[in-house]
C-alpha cells in the first residue's frame, strides 16, 4: 500500500508491517494504524507513522540506548490488552522530542509505547509511581548548562 509520510513523502509499505493501536497514542486517539519506519543512515531513531494521517508521526527510540538503568513495571493486565503473555513478545519504545540541537532532545520515559512483536499491536502505557518524566534528557548536560526545558 502507498502512504504519505511526514518526513519521507510517499512510500510503499507492506500491510504485514502495519501496527494496530486500538486506543491510539495519547492525544491522538483517532490514530490507530501505524507503521514503524527506518531512518536511512540512522540506527538509533525510527519513525512511528500514522498510515492514514500524514502529519501524525513520532520519532521513537529504544530507551535503553540512552538510559541503561531504565526500569519499568507494567502490570500484566496492561500487557494482556495487546495480547502479551511472555516477555519475548514485548518491544518498548520511547517517543522523542527533538531539540534544536540533538543534545537538547528528550524522551518520554513516563509513557512508553509497548509493542506486541508477534501480533503487531501496540499501546501507550502511563507508568504509575514512576521517577521518570515526559521530557527526560537523552544526553547528559555539559558543565555549566542549565536544565531549562527538561522535566
Amino acid at each position: 500500500m502507498i502512504i504519505r509520510t511526514k518526513f519521507f513523502g510517499e512510500m510503499e509499505i507492506s500491510e504485514e508491517n502495519l501496527l494496530c493501536f486500538p486506543e491510539g497514542i495519547l492525544g491522538f486517539e483517532k490514530s490507530s494504524r501505524f507503521v514503524l519506519l527506518d531512518i536511512p543512515g540512522n540506527d538509533v531513531f525510527r519513525v512511528l507513522q500514522d498510515v492514514e494521517r500524514e502529519a501524525v508521526a513520532f520519532v521513537v527510540t529504544d530507551p535503553w540506548k540512552f538510559q541503561s538503568d531504565y526500569d519499568i513495571d507494567i502490570p500484566d493486565e496492561e500487557l494482556q490488552k495487546i495480547g502479551i503473555t511472555h516477555k519475548e513478545q514485548l518491544g518498548i519504545l520511547a517517543i522523542v522530542t527533538m531539540g534544536e540541537k540533538i543534545s537538547g532532545s528528550t524522551m518520554n520515559l513516563l509513557a512508553p509505547v509497548m509493542l506486541n512483536l508477534e501480533n503487531h499491536s501496540g499501546r501507550q502505557h502511563v507508568l504509575t509511581q514512576s521517577p521518570y518524566g515526559t521530557r527526560h534528557r537523552m544526553f547528559p548536560l555539559e558543565e555549566g548548562q542549565s536544565h531549562a526545558g527538561a522535566e
